[in-house]
């Protein structure tokens, strides 16, 4: 089913993805697994899967998307070093910094 697409939710939500798919390298799967995310009326900041962030709030899609097929430590992340990775804290469902795993 699709949402509407005259509504201005989702007018909102496809631009924040175009947005997003011109700034966010990704694979061909992922974009269109996100396409797909919005064209059925939900938001990018949102994941069916659940995920948080360390500070509890949701990972977006694309995020959770590359954690629930593969990834376990933050790939978007990946061009910026092993200074600024994250790791996957199974006890806690969250992303933690390196310092803090343990």
């Amino acid at each position: 089913m699709r949402y509407d697409k005259k509504s201005i939710d989702y007018q909102i939500n496809m631009e924040a993805f175009h947005k997003m798919e011109s700034c966010v390298p990704m694979t061909k799967p992922e974009r269109d697994a996100l396409r797909n995310w919005v064209k059925k009326g939900y938001d990018l900041d949102s994941n069916p899967w659940d995920c948080l962030d360390s500070d509890g709030l949701p990972l977006n899609y694309l995020q959770a998307y590359r954690l629930e097929f593969g990834y376990s430590s933050g790939p978007w992340d990946y061009w910026k070093g092993p200074d600024t990775q994250l790791y996957w804290d199974d006890t806690l469902k969250c992303f933690i910094h390196k310092d803090d795993f343990c």
